[in-house]
């Protein structure tokens, strides 16, 4: 249908999982896409080649969101392959468990560099690069449900998705005068790198946790592209600051 035809997105962490879903929605409704990876490059070629198959320019780099310098390596890289981009995809994230009395210092900061301060700080340049351009946009913030529901030996996860939660409302706010949306999209259980040992070495484990779904199943990647999709369109034009649960019905338990 090529409803994002000549958009440009930037999405990170988009070479596994939900970001490359993501991308690969975005090009497959004629958007061009930049997007990050940590340091995966088979699996960053792979989506790359995927997405120039729908026709739409494509590029990536490889970043860690930890660093202090990533956010304006990813601005200048983006806007070197596509021009100013009009949509914003803040997918990248690491989750670790570990026992909240056991949680060190390093451990609790790297997760709040990668899922917090780096999406706020992309946010932040992104949004003045609208700006300054006087053009609209779209930012989609990836937060989960465990924003709002505490899980075992996740605590600082928890805090850092529960804040980019806020972020997204706060910037919205701010953000709208200038015709940039900001809006979130918060999955629930879904098969991801982070959950690897569960979905793919522990099929049982996993089948037996999606039976408490009202759905009846865990989410796969793809069922996260097309609320993205929607939030990236004008279909969804006169909506920010809002929250998407992508999670088979979770959200009611």
């Amino acid at each position: 249908m090529e409803r994002l035809s000549g958009q440009r997105a930037i999405v990170t962490g988009g070479a596994n999982g939900i970001g490359r879903a993501i991308a690969t929605a975005f090009a497959r409704e004629g958007c061009d896409v930049f997007f990050t990876a940590l340091n995966d490059e088979p699996a960053a070629r792979s989506t790359l080649a995927e997405l120039r198959g729908y026709g739409v320019q494509a590029d990536y780099m490889l970043l860690d969101a930890a660093d202090p310098d990533a956010v304006p390596l990813l601005m200048e890289s983006a806007s070197k392959a596509l021009g100013l981009a009009d949509v914003l995809v803040n997918n990248a994230a690491t989750a670790t468990r570990t026992a909240f009395l056991d949680l060190t210092p390093v451990e609790y900061e790297r997760v709040m560099a990668v899922n917090l301060q780096f999406p706020f700080f992309a946010t932040q340049a992104f949004a003045a690069r609208l700006r300054t351009a006087g053009a609209p946009g779209s930012i989609i913030n990836i937060s989960s449900l465990s924003a709002t529901s505490a899980i075992s030996a996740m605590a600082h996860y928890q805090c850092s998705k529960a804040g980019l939660s806020m972020l997204t409302r706060g910037a919205a706010y701010e953000l709208a005068p200038f015709g940039i949306r900001v809006n979130t999209i918060s999955p629930g259980l879904t098969a991801t790198k982070s959950n690897a040992a569960q979905w793919r070495d522990d099929p049982d484990l996993w089948q037996a946790r999606g039976k408490d779904i009202p759905l009846g199943r865990p989410g796969r990647p793809e069922d996260l592209a097309g609320a993205a999709v929607f939030l990236a369109s004008s279909e969804s034009g006169w909506m920010t600051g809002g929250d998407v649960a992508v999670d088979g019905g979770e959200v009611v338990l």
